[in-house]
């Protein structure tokens, strides 16, 4: 269990606060997270740099700071540029911004009388 969260440390550059709690309360839960990494990191057709950029952009859409700032710090430790983090940061913010007209698509149409 040690192992498992320094390397996650190692990973990150800071103790993985909500896996060293979790690990008090669940701790068989610890090494399935570090497996569950490695066969999406492992998987062959997307390269790891756009596992990072989704991961960022997924996290930074669903408004986790800390899993964001988190994955910000891994992608980083792994030659992931800044730059390339804003683009998925502004990709992830294009695309909530986008949902708000699906969203709203069956109330503009009962506006405009397109509701039957």
């Amino acid at each position: 269990m040690e192992e498992i969260l320094k390397k996650m440390e190692e990973m990150i550059g800071e103790k993985p606060m909500p896996q060293v709690l979790f690990s008090k309360i669940c701790p068989e839960w610890i090494p399935r997270q570090i497996e569950e990494r490695k066969f999406v990191m492992d998987l062959p057709e997307i390269p790891e740099k756009y596992k990072h950029l989704i991961m960022i952009a997924v996290s930074a859409a669903l408004q986790c700071e800390m899993c964001t700032e988190v994955f910000v710090k891994i992608a980083k430790r792994r030659g992931v540029s800044d730059r390339e983090i804003a683009e998925a940061i502004l990709t992830a913010r294009f695309a909530m911004a986008s949902t708000i007209f699906a969203t709203a698509t069956n109330a503009l149409k009962w506006l405009v009388g397109e509701d039957k």
